[in-house]
């Protein structure tokens, strides 16, 4: 006689809760809370880092640094949802086949009160797959690739000053702790926030590019290349990487890759295409040195998140180019083409509208059959 099958919805909540606890990675996490409803509702959220509601502050426009530095100054909070990027696959067995079945690269978006939504990456504005309104990933091979936060639709207000950016990370600690980057203020800066000071903290007040997480801690860069670590004790900020010569190009981007940092400078010129030089973090000789070739690695650049992957993963025939999307590039070239979501190919040196390059354009849109069928 075959043995029962355990119904493990039936486990106690004490004990879902301190198995969740353990739970330390995003995947993990995720997978945990779709066994059942009732290991979704009852895990314990609130103990993982970037999973928990947080509320961030916000100011008046026309004074925003004078508001922070103002006790009296009372903000409004705002909640953040998180969204996140993950490459999807096949499960195993279907891999093994003849059949070449394409991964697809999302972002799903989680409120704070739990609810996600499948996101395309490659809109700016939210656009939802309403034809697909569930996976499960328990059954499917899942890559998480990044993460970036962003204000709640329903908490815009016209007159209020709204980060270009966020991340959040954990201090000594192991508290989560977000930071909010403001590049368009008359005096750009960042601001700290945490449970235990939600009011926000200046941490810093130079003009700066980019800020990304490498290595558990914040880094910035800033428009002429200088690049500054922030540290977890004081929030003071240590110089890692003295200015490009003659400060580089117009944009630049942060993103971590196979273990490295590296820098995207990119020049652009309205009637002319695109260049773009990548550069990786050497911390010995506290400077930036010119990446002759990615290898095997494909980067994404965005407005909220940065990051990278292997050509082997993604199943295209090459790597070594970088990828824009979510609009964080828009220029025309002198035959008026417009290059919003568009691909830079290192060896060539030539850019090219994403729509143009199917192998590539095909990792957002349309979902593979494969995964329309599972939903």
């Amino acid at each position: 006689m075959a043995p029962a099958m355990s119904d493990w919805s039936a486990l106690p909540m004490d004990l879902v809760n301190l198995i969740s606890q353990g739970i330390d990675t995003e995947i993990d996490l995720i997978r945990f809370r779709s066994v059942c409803c009732n290991w979704r509702s009852s895990s314990i959220r609130k103990h993982h880092l970037n999973i928990l509601p947080f509320e961030f502050p916000l100011f008046k426009f026309r004074s925003l640094f004078d508001s922070i530095i103002n006790d009296n100054t009372i903000p409004f909070f705002c909640y953040l949802s998180k969204c996140s990027f993950f490459l999807i696959k096949p499960p195993h067995e279907q891999q093994q086949t003849l059949i070449r079945h394409r991964p697809w690269l999302v972002r799903i978006r989680q409120y704070s009160n739990g609810k996600t939504q499948i996101l395309n990456p490659l809109i700016s504005y939210q656009s939802p797959f309403d034809s697909l309104h569930s996976i499960d990933f328990n059954k499917l091979s899942v890559i998480h690739l990044g993460t970036d936060f962003i204000v709640h639709d329903d908490s815009l207000l016209y007159d209020y000053m709204y980060p270009e950016k966020i991340v959040a990370f954990t201090g000594n600690e192991k508290k989560p702790i977000v930071l909010g980057a403001f590049t368009t203020t008359s005096k750009p800066i960042l601001l700290k926030c945490s449970n235990e000071n939600r009011n926000g903290i200046p941490v810093m007040t130079a003009w700066f590019e980019d800020i990304c997480i490498f290595k558990g801690r914040p880094y910035v860069v800033h428009k002429t290349g200088r690049t500054a670590t922030l540290g977890l004790d004081d929030f003071t900020f240590e110089l890692v990487a003295e200015s490009l010569v003659s400060g580089g190009g117009d944009i630049k981007f942060l993103v971590e890759s196979d273990g490295d940092l590296l820098l995207v400078d990119v020049y652009e010129s309205i009637g002319f295409d695109l260049m773009v030089n990548v550069l990786r973090l050497d911390e010995k000789e506290m400077r930036w040195v010119n990446l002759m070739s990615l290898g095997d690695r494909v980067l994404f650049l965005g407005n909220g998140c940065s990051f990278s992957a292997s050509a082997s993963d993604l199943c295209v025939s090459k790597g070594n180019c970088v990828i824009f999307i979510d609009d964080a590039i828009l220029n025309f070239n002198f035959e008026n083409i417009l290059y919003g979501n568009c691909i830079f190919d290192l060896v060539e040196g030539r850019v090219s509208p994403l729509c143009d390059c199917p192998e590539y354009f095909n990792l957002f849109w349309p979902p593979p059959d494969w995964i329309v069928k599972r939903s």
